[in-house]
């Protein structure tokens, strides 16, 4: 028969059963099923009952039995999503029966896939029985499905089954990526050690630390209590796994500070302050420790760490210089000025140009004049660089001197915001408005620094900021309010929550807000469980 006869004979069949049955009903649509004999146009119909008619739990009893007699999956899946369509309980046993955890064909596979999408739909915990077999089926579309759906239930049972397909060499990274993500969904604590491990580890090219550092930071303090072993390198079990997997014994200090930063673990303070002094024969693993710990350490707003911090400061590298004044900034205060003005004065350009913007987020006008004697004496500091390095530039070094000068000029309008703005969260708001990016980053740490919970909204308003550093104070400040009042996460939640989750929607895979963006996830987790 051809199609158009077939389709003809559809619309037959359906005029002859509309002139006894009211097409709304689901006798309506019973009668035209059985008359129809051809799996494509079976399909068809169904889809023509989910579009044309409101399917209710009225058609449920007629779609179960449909489901039960039904032999072609791809009439199956068409009936599991008309059935998904009602997201009713009393489907749950239906749905589960229909699954086929043999199915080899495509067809059959996604089928699989329909009868999970429904029963995610659905969200009754009495599937996950006929859900978790599919962990260890063959059946990749089904299997995959079954994940988010267990995840998504939080379902405890699956824990275990997930911990090792979490951990499976033997799958695609795919897939062991989706078990880490609904093992975070769940939050059960017995998934800490397995996700911990998954922070170093790389297969076919592919890290795993995006998926597992969220993952523990989901399980929040169950991850807390397993990871502050591995930052003080206690965890002897997790040190012979690394061994055995040859993975840097350093790499768990480092990646365990990041998330108990991101945790604001306060327990992790005193042995995050020791790694500062971390030492190590590779120069670079020992400043990457140190450097991360100094991170986590500004996150924490841990005020014990700015001594250390300033006799780090001096560091001559421009990145890990970098990385201690960031921290210090985070930290607030003035205790770290001198070692700022010290450090202006010292290393290429470069580095003194991160010294030079510490000390302008952190001054007022008593820097004015130390700011005005370092723009004095840049010109000569570039022309005895231009001597010594001919780096690009140097062409013009007298020019490239007074530019230099005029960029640490620049920040006199810093100090003076600090000046006019002390103890006034309300006037940094104000100073935002407009804003040069250094402005806004300071704007937005002082805010944060105050603890003031009325001013969160205007924080979240500016979340839309392109700069990412400007973006990530601002985050950051977001998350001090929430942490200290339930006040700042309510009104955030109401005036700017869905805002924030479409923009982290539409930004997903913009390579240039990769990295901010999961800080933007965490606080967006943060708000809501607050």
């Amino acid at each position: 028969m051809s199609r158009p006869l077939a389709a003809w004979c559809v619309a037959a069949v359906l005029c002859f059963v509309a002139c006894k049955s009211d097409p709304n009903s689901p006798d309506y649509w019973a009668g035209t099923l059985q008359q129809t004999r051809r799996a494509e146009d079976r399909v068809r119909l169904i889809e023509a009952m989910r579009t044309k008619t409101k399917i209710n739990e009225s058609f449920l009893p007629m779609l179960h039995e449909a489901l039960s007699q039904e032999r072609k999956p791809e009439v199956k899946a068409a009936l599991a999503r008309a059935i998904g369509d009602v997201h009713h309980a009393s489907s749950v046993e239906a749905l589960s029966a229909a699954i086929d955890p043999a199915a080899g064909d495509m067809s059959s596979q996604l089928a699989n896939k329909a009868m999970v999408t429904a029963l995610g739909a659905i969200g009754d915990v009495r599937a996950v029985p006929a859900l978790v077999p599919l962990l260890r089926a063959k059946d990749t579309y089904a299997r995959i499905e079954a994940i988010q759906v267990l995840g998504s239930m939080k379902a405890k049972e699956a824990v275990e089954p997930l911990i090792v397909l979490a951990t499976d060499e033997g799958v695609e990274p795919f897939l062991n990526k989706k078990a880490i993500e609904a093992l975070g969904h769940i939050g059960d604590g017995r998934a800490a050690p397995a996700l911990i491990r998954m922070l170093t580890k790389e297969r076919k090219g592919k890290s795993f630390y995006v998926e597992s550092s969220f993952a523990l930071f989901q399980l929040g303090q169950p991850a807390a209590d397993a990871l502050l072993p591995a930052l003080e390198g206690r965890d002897a079990e997790l040190l012979a796994w690394a061994k055995t997997n040859g993975v840097n014994p350093a790499s768990y200090p480092m990646k365990a500070a990041t998330v108990l930063g991101d945790l604001r673990e306060k327990r992790a303070v005193e042995p995050l302050l020791k790694l500062l002094s971390f030492s190590h024969s590779d120069v670079q693993i020992q400043a990457l420790v140190r450097m991360q710990a100094a991170d986590a350490l500004g996150r924490l707003r841990a005020t014990e760490a700015v001594k250390p911090l300033t006799t780090l400061v001096l560091e001559t590298d421009p990145t890990v210089r970098d990385a201690y004044v960031k921290a210090l900034v985070r930290l607030g205060g003035r205790d770290a000025l001198p070692a700022l003005e010290k450090a202006a004065g010292t290393g290429d350009w470069y580095a003194r140009e991160v010294a030079v913007k510490g000390l302008a987020m952190l001054g007022d006008a008593r820097e004015q004049p130390i700011l005005q004697k370092l723009a004095t004496g840049e010109p000569a500091r570039t022309a005895a660089d231009c001597k010594a390095t001919q780096e690009e530039g140097c062409e013009d070094a007298a020019g490239l001197g007074k530019k230099r000068a005029d960029e640490i000029t620049a920040h006199a309008a810093l100090l003076e915001a600090g000046q006019a703005c002390t103890g006034n969260a309300g006037c940094w708001v104000q100073r935002m408005d407009k804003a040069t990016k250094p402005m806004m980053e300071r704007a937005a740490l002082e805010v944060g620094r105050a603890g003031s919970a009325e001013h969160a909204p205007a924080l979240a308003a500016k979340l839309s900021e392109r700069d990412t550093e400007v973006r990530l104070a601002l985050i950051l400040a977001m998350g001090w309010l929430v942490d200290g009042s339930q006040d700042a996460a309510k009104k955030v939640r109401e005036t700017s929550l869905p805002d924030l989750r479409k923009q982290l929607q539409a930004e997903q895979g913009v390579t240039q807000y990769a990295s901010v963006n999961e800080d933007l996830r965490r606080l967006l987790a943060r708000i809501e469980r607050t």
